[in-house]
């Protein structure tokens, strides 16, 4: 997600950036049409008129995309900040919460290994070649952290998990929004 906001971040700096030389590229070159409209004294034709009015109605366009870009620059820098901190703050309660979780279900220190391992997806095997033990004693665990924990499978286990974790990150304090 951080990734991905700071590739749209990336892509609007682009964009403003181009934005900018068109606008620069149209104020010369109104600058250009009138020093030949008053300083030099070529009166203008309708056309030419037309084509000054196009240049000029351009240019404020330009500018007033540049200001919607730039608000969008902003209100994307500071969500990804939030984010950040959301997740630095989340990464940081996550050891914590799960230590008191465990200790609360009463765990064994392996019990409280096999739970970590399963929150990251390992299978059983997996698990099992991790922990250099035997794929029979970690579903044995498995069985004994279903029982502690009051549910029946991994789904269930995960959802208690998360359900608790996600409740601390919901109070964690935000920042306040950008305004403009």
């Amino acid at each position: 997600m951080q990734q991905s906001g700071n590739s749209q971040i990336t892509s609007l700096k682009y964009v403003t950036a181009v934005l900018i030389c068109s606008v620069v590229f149209f104020a010369f070159d109104i600058v250009d049409d009138l020093y030949e409209r008053i300083v030099v004294g070529v009166s203008p034709g309708f056309l030419d008129l037309t084509h000054l009015f196009f240049e000029v109605f351009s240019a404020m366009a330009l500018v007033l995309a540049i200001r919607i870009l730039i608000q969008q620059l902003r209100r994307l820098q500071l969500q990804n900040s939030q984010q950040a901190q959301s997740l630095a703050f989340l990464r940081g309660e996550m050891d914590g919460f799960a230590r008191r979780k465990f200790e609360e279900w009463g765990f064994s220190p392996a019990e409280c290994n096999i739970t970590m391992y399963m929150l990251k997806g390992l299978s059983m095997a997996d698990i099992a070649q991790a922990r250099s033990t035997a794929e029979g004693t970690v579903k044995a665990q498995t069985s004994n952290i279903y029982r502690k924990t009051g549910v029946s499978s991994r789904r269930e286990l995960m959802s208690l998990f998360m359900d608790e974790f996600l409740d601390i990150g919901s109070r964690q304090p935000h920042s306040e929004h950008v305004t403009d």
